[in-house]
C-alpha cells in the first residue's frame, strides 16, 4: 500500500485555513482587499461576538457573474494573475486565490453578488466547504459576503480565539489601516449593531486622519515627502515632543498595501533616536512607493509581510525623509533672536542650607571672602575693589519641626487626604560655599518609598503593587528646605536625604486610592458640564471592555454617538483638566499590555486597577518645579 497520497480538497482547504484564517480579523482583511480590488467606493462591515458569530462585508464594486462566483470558491482560483510575469509585478491587494476556499471550509458562508451587465444576481450558500444551494436573486451591483459560525467544524481552532473584545479590537484596528490607505473610499464598521467607525470620502490623508483620530492627533503632524529615483516615501509623522508609549500609532504601507515591516520600523526608530528617549515612540503614517518588481509581497500567506530587493536603500530613504521633515519643522518653530550687547544672564545662586559644619564657624554669604576682616585698610585691585566682608552674626539653631508635620511633608502618612501642596517648616535662607563633610552623603529616598516613577510594566518589571507598610521612622528625619522647587532636602542619622517631592506624594496617593478601592469607598466628584473626548477605533473597543472597572475606580463615562465619550464624574483627587489625558493613558496602557502578551488575553484585572491607581496618583501628586508653602 502506498504511503504517499493526495489530500482531498476539503482537508487541504482546512490546512490552508490555518495559515490564512488566523482569527476573524484575517477574514475581514481578505474581504476588504477583494472589495478594493473590485473598485468599490463604499465598504460596510458588520460583526457580532468579535466576528466568531457573524462577519458581513458589503460593497458596491463591480461584482461577479454566476460562473465566476462559483469558481471563486475553488482553491487557487483568481482573476489577478495569469502568468509568472504577473506574479513578479503584482499591483492588486489579493492574488493568491486561497482566501475564499479556506474561509468556506471552516465557516458557513453566503455570497450574494451581481455585475452591472447581468439581469439578476446570484446567491451561493456553502457550509464547511460543501455547496448547499445556488439560486438567482434580485440584488444591486456589488457583493455581500456573510460568514457565520467561524471554526464551527474545527473546535480545536475555535478555542484559541480570544475574548470578543480582543477580537473586535483587532478588526477595528484593521479597518483603521485600510481606511487610512484609501482616503477616497467610505468605510463603516458596526460591532453588535453599534457603529464603531464611519468615515466618508476624504480629500487626502490628513483629512482621513482627522476623521479617525480627531483634531488632537493631527495637531502636530509633520509632513514627510522624499523621492529617490523611482522610490518615494510620503505621509506624516508626529513631533518628537509628543511621544507615545507603544507603536500602535505607526501605520506602514507598501504600494498601498498595509504591512508589518521591520525595515521601515527600524528606520523610524533611527530617525528619532537623538530626539526621543528609549521606550518612547512617534506616530507615523508612511506610504512607501517603489516599482512592483522591487518588492516581494508573496512571502507570507496573509500578505502582511514583504521582502525588498534593496532593503538598505528603502531604510535610508525612510530614515532620511523623516529626519529632514522633523528638522525643517523644528527650525520653522524656533524663532531667531539676535542678541546685541545683551549681558549674559546671571548664574543661578547655589542652594546650600545654613549649618554649622565640623569647623564650628558660622556660615558666610556666597561670593564673600571667608577670611577674618582686617582692622587695617583693605587692599585695592587695579581693576576693581572688593569691600571688606561684614561681620556675620552667629546663626540661630534651626527650628525643629513637629514629627507629625514632617510625616505629611514626606507624604508618608496613609491617612493624609489633602492633595494640595503641603506646608514645609520655615526654610533657612543663608547660603554657604563650605564643603559638606563626609557623613553628609546625598541619597535618593525614592528606593525607600518604593515610588512609582514610571510603570514597572513598561520597563519589563513586575506590575505595581501596594506596599505592605509605607510608614517610615520620620522622627529621625529633619527637613531642611526645598531644592529647585522639586526636591525636599532633609537629614537623618545616615546622612543627607534628597527626596523627590512628586514621587513621594505619588506613592502615598497610590496607597490611599488602593485602600479605598478595597473598601469600596472611592470619593467621587460629579462634573457640572461633562468632559467629552473622541477616541480612536481601537481605544473605543478597549473602553467598552473596561467600562465596569473604570466605574469601580470613580469614573462615570458613557459612549455617545460614534466614538465620543462623555466623562460625567471622576475620582475626587483628580483635577477635571486631567481627566481626558488620564483616560487616554489608561486605554493606551491596556492596548500596550494586550500587544505584549502573545499567549494571554491581555492585562489582568489587578494590573488594570494598579494602572488606574498609578495614573490617578501621578496626576494628583505635587509636581516638580512647584514651590511648597513655607
Amino acid at each position: 500500500m502506498n504511503k504517499i497520497r493526495v489530500l482531498p480538497d476539503s482537508l487541504a482547504n482546512k490546512i490552508a485555513a490555518g495559515e490564512v484564517v488566523e482569527r476573524p480579523a484575517s477574514i475581514v482583511k481578505e474581504m476588504i482587499e477583494n472589495s478594493i480590488d473590485a473598485g468599490a467606493t463604499r465598504i460596510e462591515i458588520d460583526i457580532e461576538a468579535g466576528g466568531r458569530q457573524l462577519i458581513r462585508i458589503s460593497d458596491n464594486g463591480e461584482g461577479m457573474s454566476r460562473d465566476d462566483a462559483l469558481l471563486a470558491f475553488e482553491r487557487h482560483a483568481t482573476s489577478k494573475i495569469r502568468t509568472v510575469e504577473d506574479l513578479e509585478a503584482i499591483t492588486t491587494l489579493g492574488f493568491r486565490g486561497e482566501a475564499l476556499a479556506s474561509i468556506a471550509s471552516v465557516a458557513k458562508v453566503r455570497l450574494r453578488t451581481k455585475t452591472a451587465l447581468d439581469p439578476a444576481g446570484v446567491e451561493i450558500e456553502i457550509s464547511g466547504g460543501r455547496v448547499l444551494s445556488v439560486r438567482d436573486i434580485a440584488f444591486a451591483t456589488g457583493a455581500d459576503f456573510e460568514i457565520r459560525d467561524l471554526f464551527f467544524n474545527v473546535p480545536a481552532r475555535r478555542k484559541f480565539l480570544k475574548t470578543d473584545a480582543t477580537e473586535s479590537f483587532h478588526i477595528a484596528n484593521l479597518v483603521t489601516h485600510y481606511a487610512l490607505s484609501n482616503p477616497r473610499l467610505s468605510f463603516t464598521l458596526r460591532n453588535n449593531n453599534r457603529e464603531s467607525i464611519r468615515v466618508t470620502p476624504a480629500a487626502d490623508l490628513r483629512e482621513r486622519a482627522y476623521q479617525l483620530f480627531g483634531e488632537e492627533f493631527i495637531g502636530d503632524l509633520i509632513e514627510v515627502s522624499r523621492e529617490l529615483g523611482r522610490m518615494a516615501v510620503r505621509g506624516f509623522v508626529s513631533s518628537p515632543s509628543t511621544p507615545r508609549s507603544n507603536r500602535d500609532s505607526q501605520y506602514f504601507f507598501i504600494n498601498g498595501r498595509y504591512v508589518r515591516d521591520k525595515v521601515i520600523g527600524r528606520a523610524v526608530s533611527e530617525a528619532y533616536r537623538a530626539s526621543m528617549p528609549a521606550g518612547a515612540y512617534p506616530s507615523a503614517m508612511l506610504f512607501v512607493e517603489l516599482p512592483p518588481q522591487d518588492v516581494d509581497v508573496n512571502v507570507h500567506p496573509a500578505k502582511t509581510e514583504v521582502r525588498f530587493v534593496r532593503a538598505t536603500i528603502v531604510h535610508d530613504l525612510v530614515r532620511d525623509g523623516i529626519r529632514e521633515a522633523v528638522g525643517l519643522a523644528r527650525a520653522a518653530a524656533t524663532p531667531f533672536i539676535e542678541r546685541r550687547g545683551e549681558p549674559d544672564p546671571p548664574a543661578p545662586r547655589p542652594f546650600v542650607v545654613e549649618k554649622e559644619w565640623n569647623s564650628g564657624q558660622p556660615a558666610v554669604e556666597a561670593g564673600t571672602d571667608p577670611r577674618p576682616a582686617s582692622s587695617g585698610p583693605a587692599e585695592v585691585d587695579t581693576a576693581m575693589s572688593t569691600p571688606a566682608p561684614r561681620p556675620q552674626p552667629k546663626p540661630q539653631p534651626a527650628p525643629q519641626p513637629d514629627p507629625e508635620q514632617l510625616k505629611i511633608v514626606l507624604g508618608l502618612q496613609a491617612h493624609h487626604q489633602d492633595p494640595e501642596p503641603v506646608a514645609l517648616p520655615e526654610m533657612l535662607a543663608t547660603e554657604t560655599t563650605a564643603p559638606l563633610p563626609e557623613p553628609y552623603r546625598a541619597v535618593h529616598v525614592g528606593s525607600r518609598l518604593g515610588c512609582l516613577g514610571s510603570r514597572a510594566t513598561e520597563t519589563g518589571g513586575s506590575p505595581i503593587r501596594p506596599a505592605q507598610n509605607l510608614t517610615l521612622v520620620a522622627d529621625e528625619i529633619n527637613p531642611l528646605g526645598q531644592l529647585h522647587n522639586s526636591f525636599i532636602v532633609a537629614t537623618d542619622r545616615a546622612g543627607l536625604l534628597l527626596i523627590d517631592q512628586h514621587v513621594a506624594h505619588e506613592r502615598i496617593l497610590f496607597e490611599q486610592h488602593w485602600q479605598a478601592l478595597r473598601r469600596r469607598a472611592i470619593e467621587v466628584q460629579r462634573l457640572l458640564i461633562p468632559e467629552t473626548i473622541d477616541l480612536s477605533p481601537a481605544q473605543a473597543a478597549i473602553f467598552d471592555q473596561i467600562t465596569a472597572e473604570l466605574e469601580e475606580n470613580g469614573f462615570e463615562a458613557d459612549r455617545l454617538s460614534g466614538r465620543t465619550v462623555a466623562i460625567k464624574a471622576l475620582p475626587a483627587m483628580l483635577s477635571p483638566a486631567a481627566a481626558q489625558s488620564l483616560l487616554i493613558e489608561i486605554l493606551n496602557a491596556v492596548d500596550t499590555d494586550r500587544h505584549s502578551r502573545s499567549h494571554s488575553s491581555g492585562i489582568s484585572m489587578d494590573e488594570l486597577r494598579a494602572e488606574i491607581a498609578a495614573g490617578l496618583a501621578c496626576r494628583a501628586a505635587v509636581k516638580i518645579n512647584m514651590p511648597l508653602a513655607a
